[in-house]
């Protein structure tokens, strides 16, 4: 790997490309092709009731911060709240899902280590312009992409997220 780097990156809020994918928005603040196939960096806005279904990654560490909101995680046994400042790193091949279950929109970065996973979401989705109106889509087009996901090491899983009333919240 050549390092060739000898300054320092800034992306600022209307910096990187920003993509609407699944009925939510993605801003790449770093790419693998960026740094050198280390990790990519992602911001994330999810309105209520999206999230992610269950799936579990084979090749990468999938990590969040909750920036803004609360953000509920599911491993399959426990009920995970994640409100602002809380971390979730997930390991390749642990099961887990994501919903907003909340009634705004939440913000999270998402860390990826290795990249790879920000190509999946700009081959579904569809680049934007982040000065438009990004915040309030109307009836956004949800699409799952099993096909993508399987070329890019994921398993999704058809189980449904479960009820609020049957999981232990911690």
């Amino acid at each position: 790997m050549d390092n060739n780097y000898t300054n320092i990156v800034v992306r600022k809020p209307e910096d990187g490309i920003h993509i609407e994918s699944m009925g939510n928005i993605y801003r790449f603040i770093m790419t693998g092709e960026e740094t050198e196939g280390r990790f990519s960096l992602m911001e994330a806005l999810v309105n209520p009731g999206d999230g992610g279904p269950f799936h579990l990654h084979h090749r990468e560490d999938e990590s969040f911060l909750i920036t803004k909101g609360e953000m509920v995680f599911y491993d399959g046994k426990n009920r995970i709240v994640a409100t602002t400042g809380t971390f979730v790193m997930c390991h390749p091949r642990s099961k887990r899902a994501f919903r907003n279950e909340s009634n705004t929109q939440v913000r999270m970065i998402i860390f990826y280590t290795p990249p790879g996973i920000e190509k999946m979401i700009e081959m579904e989705g569809k680049v934007i312009d982040p000065k438009s109106e990004i915040i309030h889509l109307v009836n956004p087009q949800k699409v799952a992409c099993p096909q993508l996901s399987k070329e890019f090491g994921i398993d999704d899983f058809d189980s449904p997220l479960p009820n609020i009333s049957m999981m232990d919240q911690y």
